[in-house]
């Protein structure tokens, strides 16, 4: 899920935030502001202006002369939309962090729940986000019935009126989103594409996997992964991206030499995150030579390979970026670089040292993944879908 957190407290980090909203959102898609009015310009920018998706925005009250109440009001009151004008602004989610020294009906009135005891109470921050999300998920279902839409196939009954004029009985759903007749809301969590208990399985195939290419390697280790990885694209794609592309060729400046990453990860038009090269190599490639502390030469160039796409990808050169537009459809102003290689617990012990080497070489722009971090980040995809279920 992608989260606004704003908070000002001291001794709190956006690393230390980020351990605590795991199990609900990912690094990239955690937005965190230590401003109400920072806080509201990238709600501006983001939201209305780009129509982009946000799935719940948590707060601490007090702000130096102001309170999060300004820009809860500023929210409740408006008129516009956002998640590609699926969605009226003022039915977000928008929690409150309690403050010890202010507590009343009053301040907590309009905020959808008031987080206790942050951030010991877990257990509280789960309830309370749990519940938010599935009351505003339940909201949409009551709406998609007014509208005539089945919630959970999205298909139109057919006793129901074609024409629609209560559309202040919406409380979720948009006016605009109404009008055009669309039955297709295309998130992860209403697409009946994904079974459930199919994604699970696929968290015990992919680890079975690792355990099993570990004892065995095989010389066509990598491709059995991308084979993996394509019959199951939510561990490359999540929840903000809409297709996953395979082995593309982009050829370099009208010559027939070409560039060719594993994955291309095209985001949802609604997401706010761009478009991602995902380049695989084996789980036993080891970093570091023993005791050292210089990069392996094959880690190295899986570095400078991915670097090799960003050149491509960002180089402005008319030709290249015809490839780029037959693939994603526009030139996009940003884009994202992945590698995964390796086993956490190198990754975990030579930190510092990776992100020193990083920056040493300019890789500082590719993120690490192991194949380990690509499991648990589907596992808590899968907990989440099951979590927030209501359709």
């Amino acid at each position: 899920m992608t989260i606004l957190f704003i908070s000002n407290q001291p001794n709190f980090s956006k690393e230390e935030a980020l351990k605590l909203f795991q199990p609900y959102t990912e690094e990239k898609d955690f937005h965190h502001f230590k401003s109400l009015t920072n806080a509201k310009d990238f709600l501006t920018k983001n939201l209305i202006e780009k129509d982009k998706h946000l799935d719940f925005i948590i707060s601490d009250w007090k702000f130096q002369n102001i309170n999060s109440k300004t820009i809860l009001n500023w929210i409740r009151d408006s008129l516009e939309n956002y998640s590609s004008s699926n969605f009226q602004l003022k039915s977000i989610p928008f929690l409150l962090i309690e403050d010890r020294e202010n507590q009343s009906a009053t301040i907590s009135d309009g905020f959808d729940a008031v987080i206790e005891n942050f951030p010991h109470n877990s257990v509280n921050l789960k309830f309370n986000i749990t519940s938010s999300i599935k009351k505003w998920r339940t909201s949409l279902a009551d709406d998609l019935e007014l509208i005539g839409l089945d919630p959970r196939t999205h298909t139109s009954h057919s006793i129901h009126p074609k024409s629609f004029i209560s559309y202040y009985k919406l409380k979720v759903l948009s006016k605009k989103f109404v009008d055009k007749k669309s039955n297709s809301l295309d998130y992860i969590w209403t697409n009946k594409e994904y079974n459930y208990n199919n994604l699970v399985d696929s968290n015990e195939l992919f680890e079975k996997k690792m355990k099993e290419t570990l004892k065995r390697p095989t010389k066509y280790l990598e491709k059995e992964f991308h084979d993996f990885l394509r019959d199951n694209p939510t561990f490359v794609k999540g929840e903000n991206f809409s297709k996953l592309l395979y082995e593309k060729h982009l050829y370099i400046s009208n010559t027939r030499r070409y560039n060719e990453p594993d994955f291309i990860n095209k985001p949802f038009d609604y997401a706010i995150r761009f478009p991602e090269i995902f380049e695989v190599k084996r789980q036993s490639q080891r970093l570091f030579w023993k005791n050292k502390d210089q990069f392996l030469s094959k880690a190295k160039k899986g570095f400078e390979q991915v670097i090799r796409y960003k050149k491509y990808m960002e180089s402005k050169n008319e030709a290249n970026e015809y490839y780029i537009k037959k693939y994603l459809g526009k030139v996009y102003n940003q884009y994202e670089y992945t590698l995964l290689m390796g086993s956490s617990e190198e990754k975990r012990y030579n930190e510092n040292l990776i992100e020193e080497l990083k920056r040493d070489f300019n890789f500082t722009e590719v993120s690490l993944v192991t194949y380990e971090d690509l499991l648990n980040k589907h596992i808590r995809l899968c907990n989440r879908l099951n979590d927030f279920n209501i359709f």
